[in-house]
Order: C-alpha cells, then structure tokens, then sequence
C-alpha cells in the first residue's frame, strides 16, 4: 500500500485545466458546427495520439520540463515555472512555432497549458501531482528502498546550461534529445500513424491522403486512413452545404454578405469531382463503427443518425446534385436546428449577422499540420550530428 504527500496546491491544476477547456473553445478546429466532434477526435487519437491542435514545435517536450524542475527548487514554484516559461519567449522571438511572438510577455495561454496532455500521454510527466512539489511528492513502496517517485522520467535530458535566458539551437532537437522524444512516443503510441510516421520521414508538405510515407502505413494503420479519409470527405460536403445555405439566406433576411464571402456552389463542385475519384459514394460506415466501439468511444445516437442518414444521401444520388436536392436541404437544416437548437444561425436573424462567412468549411484534418511539424523537428534532429 502505498503513501502519498503532496504540496501542491489544488487551484494550479484546476486553473491549468480550466484555461485548457476555454483554449478549446478557442480554437477553430475544435469547433463542431454539425456535431460530429468526438468522431473527428477519435479518428485524430488514432492516427496521431497525444496531438492537439495547438501544438507547434517539439523542442517545447523538453522546454517545459526543464521550466518545472528549475522552478521547484524555489519558495514559489508555480509562479516560478510561470515565470521561466515568458522568459524563453524573448530567445525564441522570431522563430516559426514560438509562444508571444505577438503579445511577448503578456502571453495568456503558455505552453506548458499546451503541451502538458502530450507530456503525460506520450510518459514524459508521469506524475502531474509531483510537478510542482520542492521534495518528492510520492513514495512507492513496491521495494525495501522505497524510492522517490519523480514527477519527469528519468532519461529526460539535463537541462541546458543558461537556460532558459539561453536556448542555443533554438528549436533545434540535438541528437540526443531528438532520440529520447522518438523512443518516448513509439513506448506509448505503437501501432499508430504517428508511430510509422517515427520511422519514415514525411515530406514538408501536401494534405496526409496524398502523403508518401503515410501510403506506405501497413494494416490496421492504413484502414485508419482510409476510413477517415472517407469521413472527412463525407462531413466535408456537409460542411459545404451548410455554408451555402447560410450564404443564400443573408439576403433573405436583408443581411449584407461579409467581405470575400467564398463561391461554396464552385467548391461543392469541386468537392463532387473528388468524392468520385476516391469512391466515397460507394463508402460503407460499417468498419469505422466497428473501429469506434473497439477504441471506447461513445458516439451519441444522434451523431451517428446524422452521418449514416448523411452517407445514406450521398449513395442516393449524383455528387454534381447535392447542392440544389431538397431532401439535402433539408436534412442539413434539421441537423443544425437538433444540433444547436436556439444558437442555430439558419432561420435566426441575429446569429446569421454574427456570421464571418465560413463556419467548420475546410475538410478535416485530424491534427495533420500540427503532427507533422513535431514529426519534423525528430527527423531533423534525428539526421543531426552528435
């Protein structure tokens, strides 16, 4: 049985946590106009586990643990790690990737609120209690010795000498610290995209279905892909559709339409030719499904009615047709109104005037730009001279 101690006060979590749910809401990919969030977050953990998006650049895995052991040492360690953390961004200034590059150090949302759920899952921080602690927060009692527990696990590299007033390299991983980030995410995050992708370089751009390395993918790997291939092209026509309605209602309700407001009738098209090329009209739901239950995900009944009646409509009929089908129509303006109920913005003056004129209207990505450019700095510093 084993004892625990801890001096860290509750509130620093509980404030981490909270500012972590705001930063969701304000972030353009987290927002889900038709309601299909926890599929599109699932499909995301599988391919890409630990990822969010507002990552930017590896090297934070390593920056902020070292902001935290620096900072426990002193009478306040949380606003000592708070403190480090606006003083790496004055050497970082200018680099692509880098936190306060606009507001400098009246940064509100630091990394370490970032990076802290990628830093637990992929076992970087494997005691968040302990993070803050100036002695050892926990003692396992699994051996005679009974050894201190450490928040951070043990092979994570020393920090560097002047840091973090100095950050030599910049986000540049040296060898060493390139390796201990590959071996941490292939220890917790094997049999993924993410873990292939650890073992063949991506290129530096292109949308993921048309990625090199990730055509490669074996097995349940490349199902994955595909599947969500299938979705996001799916959602990506309702998405369109959805758009051009509230596009065609502003001037109904003598709304004027905001500046460089997007030809959506020319992206469906656009959008029709590629769902035939790929073969989404004959796409079965069935493995995607089976896949969600496997992973624990709880879809809500009512999520998973809309995207079945939704690919349901798409093997109805001609891809070309869908913008002008009424039973498309239709549906599209039921799922909002069940969706959003009184903040729906089809039929309501006052929301559709708050309109920017693109809501939720680019395909999916799963979190691809962000995982790629961490994927990137391990590669670099991978090929990098010891």
């Amino acid at each position: 049985m084993a004892s625990t101690i801890s001096w860290l006060d509750a509130s620093v979590e509980e404030q981490r946590r909270m500012r972590e749910i705001v930063e969701l809401f304000l972030d353009r990919e987290s927002r889900d106009e038709l309601g299909i969030g926890v599929i599109r977050d699932a499909i995301a953990d599988g391919l890409f586990p630990g990822t969010s998006t507002l990552l930017t650049r590896a090297r934070y895995l390593l920056f902020i643990p070292w902001c935290y052991q620096l900072a426990v040492a002193s009478s306040d360690p949380a606003w000592t790690a708070d403190w480090h953390e606006r003083r790496l961004i004055a050497p970082l200034s200018g680099l692509d990737g880098a936190f306060g590059r606009v507001s400098g150090t009246g940064l509100k949302r630091l990394p370490g609120s970032v990076y802290w759920a990628p830093l637990t899952r992929w076992g970087i921080l494997l005691d968040p209690d302990a993070a803050l602690s100036p002695v050892p927060h926990r003692l396992r009692e699994d051996d005679a010795a009974r050894r201190p527990a450490s928040a951070w696990v043990a092979s994570l590299p020393p920090v560097p000498e002047g840091f973090p007033s100095e950050v030599p390299g910049g986000f540049d991983l040296t060898l060493v610290e390139a390796r201990f980030l590959r071996d941490r995410m292939l220890a917790t995050a094997d049999d993924s995209l993410l873990a292939w992708l650890l073992d063949h370089r991506p290129s530096g751009s292109g949308d993921l279905w048309q990625e090199p390395a990730v055509l490669g993918a074996p097995g349940e790997i490349a199902a994955l892909v595909h599947h969500g291939r299938m979705f996001a092209a799916a959602l990506h026509g309702a998405a369109l559709v959805y758009n051009l309605l509230l596009a065609e209602e502003l001037p109904a309700l003598g709304l004027t339409p905001p500046p460089r407001l997007p030809d959506y009738r020319q992206r469906l098209e656009d959008w029709a030719a590629n769902a035939e090329t790929i073969g989404l009209l004959d796409w079965s739901t069935a493995w995607l499904w089976r896949w969600l239950a496997q992973q624990a995900v709880r879809v809500p009944p009512a999520t998973r009615v809309f995207v079945e009646g939704w690919v349901r409509l798409l093997g109805n009929q001609s891809a070309h047709d869908l913008a002008d089908a009424p039973q498309v129509r239709s549906f599209i303006r039921e799922r909002e109104r069940r969706h959003k109920r009184s903040q729906a913005r089809l039929g309501n003056r006052r929301r559709l005037s708050q309109w920017g004129g693109a809501s939720g209207a680019m395909e999916l990505e799963f979190r691809w730009p962000q995982a790629r450019r961490i994927l990137l700095d391990i590669h670099d510093g991978l090929e990098r001279d010891a």
